[in-house]
C-alpha cells in the first residue's frame, strides 16, 4: 500500500510539471475529479514531490499589478485583413445566492458553436461579498456575508459549467478583473500575511481553467480595441453619469469595451480625421430580471445578455446583443 501511495505523488509530481500546474488539465488526462486532483496536488507539495518558487517576499509587486491601477489613452497598430469573433461577457457576479450555473454552461456552448477567437468577460466574474468593506465584520449585516471558501467554491463549479459548455474546445479566454474582485486586493493590502493564500484560491483557480487575466483599470487589448471593466479618468475614478460613454469616446483614440454600469450601449462617434471610435457597454450576464442587493431599491434599466463582437482590421466592425433568455433557451 505504501508503494502505491509513493507511485501516486509521484506520478502526481510529473503531470503537475507536465501541465504547469494546471489542475483542470491534469484531472483531465487522469480521467477524474478536480478536486480529487487538487487533494493529490496539496498532499504532494506536504510531502516533498512538488517544490515551487514563491516570490511574494517582495510586496510592492502586488501593489504594483493590483492595487495601484494606471489608466492610459494611446493608440495601437491597426493588423489589416484579419478577422476575430470574441464572446463578450458583462459582469456575471457569481455567487451563493444565484446556485444555479447553466447560464455558465450556455455561455461555453455558444462560443464553442461559434467558434469565437477570443472570450472576454469583462470583470465582476465574481461579487466576493465576503470581501465587502461596505458591511464591516462587526455589524449585523457584515456577520451574514458568506465565508470566502464557499464564494471560492461558488466560483469553482460556475468556472467548470463554462469549461463543460466549451465541449474542449479551445480558444483565448480573458477577464479584465473588476471592482468586486478588486475588493481581494484591498482586503490584502490590510491583511499581507494572507496575501499568498487568498491570490493562489482566486488567481491559481482561473489558471486551472485556462482564463488569463489583468487587473482592475488596465486595457487588455485585441487588435486596437481596449476591453476594460471600466475606464477610469485621470484622477483614477471610473467614468460616471448618465451617458459616461460620451465622456469615454471624447477622451479614447482606440475602440472601448466595458461594463460595470449593467446598462448595454454600442454607439459610434466620429472624430476629426475621418476615424470612428466605438464604445460598447456590455451590460450585464446575470440571469434574466436578478437584482443584485445594493440596487433593489432604485431604477435598474440593467440590460442581460451577451455581446458578439467582430474585430476586422483591428476595429469593432459588428455588434450582436444575444439576449439571456435567447441564450438559455438555445444553448441549454
Amino acid at each position: 500500500m505504501p508503494g502505491d501511495n509513493l507511485n501516486i505523488y509521484e506520478e502526481t509530481a510529473r503531470l503537475y510539471e507536465k501541465h504547469q500546474g494546471k489542475i483542470v488539465d491534469m484531472a483531465r488526462e487522469l480521467g477524474i475529479a478536480r478536486t480529487t486532483m487538487q487533494s493529490r496536488v496539496e498532499t504532494a507539495r506536504i510531502k516533498g514531490y512538488i517544490e515551487e518558487i514563491v516570490r511574494i517576499e517582495d510586496d510592492r509587486d502586488i501593489r504594483t499589478v493590483y492595487l495601484k491601477p494606471n489608466y492610459k489613452i494611446y493608440q495601437r497598430h491597426k493588423p489589416k485583413g484579419e478577422t476575430l469573433k470574441v464572446l463578450a461577457i458583462g459582469d456575471c457576479h457569481d455567487g451563493l445566492d444565484i446556485p444555479d450555473k447553466t447560464r455558465f454552461h450556455a455561455m461555453g456552448r455558444y462560443a464553442a458553436n461559434h467558434s469565437v477567437d477570443h472570450i472576454v468577460q469583462i470583470g465582476d466574474f465574481t461579487s466576493m461579498d465576503s470581501m465587502s468593506s461596505h458591511e464591516p465584520n462587526w455589524t449585523i449585516k457584515g456577520q451574514s456575508k458568506p465565508s470566502f471558501k464557499d464564494e471560492v467554491a461558488s466560483f469553482s463549479d460556475a468556472l467548470a459549467a463554462f469549461d463543460e459548455g466549451l465541449g474542449g474546445y479551445q480558444t483565448t479566454k480573458h477577464v479584465t478583473l473588476g471592482n468586486h474582485e478588486d475588493r481581494i486586493a484591498r482586503f490584502v493590502n490590510n491583511n499581507p500575511e494572507l496575501a499568498e493564500f487568498v491570490y493562489e484560491k482566486i488567481y491559481e483557480l482561473l489558471g486551472d481553467f485556462g482564463w488569463s487575466y489583468s487587473p482592475f483599470g488596465e486595457f487588455y487589448f485585441i487588435g486596437d480595441v481596449g476591453f476594460t471593466h471600466v475606464p477610469l479618468n485621470q484622477m483614477g475614478k471610473p467614468y460616471g453619469g448618465a451617458h459616461s460613454e460620451n465622456a469615454i469616446a471624447r477622451d479614447s483614440l482606440h475602440d472601448i469595451v466595458y461594463g460595470h454600469t449593467h446598462k448595454r450601449v454600442a454607439k459610434t462617434f466620429p472624430k476629426i480625421g475621418h476615424d470612428l471610435i466605438t464604445v460598447v457597454n456590455l451590460g450585464c450576464a446575470l440571469p434574466e430580471g436578478h437584482i443584485e442587493d445594493y440596487a433593489k431599491h432604485s431604477v435598474t434599466g440593467w440590460s442581460y445578455g451577451v455581446y458578439d463582437l467582430t474585430i476586422r482590421d483591428g476595429k469593432i466592425k459588428e455588434h450582436s446583443w444575444i439576449p439571456m433568455d435567447t441564450l438559455l433557451r438555445d444553448y441549454t
